[in-house]
């Protein structure tokens, strides 16, 4: 996926608009339009301001990796990555949803555990 594709998805997935973006970053709403189209790129500056805003990579957001997450040179898992990949497309309610079941199955697992 591409820079631009991403930095819709992210900005998206915040429930940003471009002007909203673009004031955080102190630029104008049509730079992120820009970014948004494929018309320009962003300096370094404002693509490390990026990653930190929707703290993920900057690897991430250009397309170098899948992986989203800084993990400190841990190599994850492709089952994680997948997961994870499919995790990020969700809406809030349905990733909140997704939580509160992992939360149950870890509950579940150490009731199993002291049991024993």
């Amino acid at each position: 996926m591409n820079f631009h594709l991403r930095l819709k998805q992210l900005r998206q997935k915040h429930g940003l608009t471009q002007g909203e973006l673009a004031k955080m970053l102190g630029l104008k709403p049509t730079a992120i339009s820009n970014y948004e189209s494929n018309r320009n790129e962003p300096s370094f500056d404002k693509l490390i301001a990026l990653s930190k805003e929707f703290d993920v990579t900057c690897d991430y957001l250009l397309g170098i990796s899948d992986s989203a997450l800084p993990i400190g040179g841990e190599i994850l898992d492709k089952e994680i990555v997948d997961f994870f990949l499919v995790y990020q497309q969700l809406m809030p309610e349905s990733a909140a949803s997704i939580r509160d079941y992992a939360d149950f199955l870890l509950d579940k697992q150490e009731n199993k555990k002291g049991c024993k």
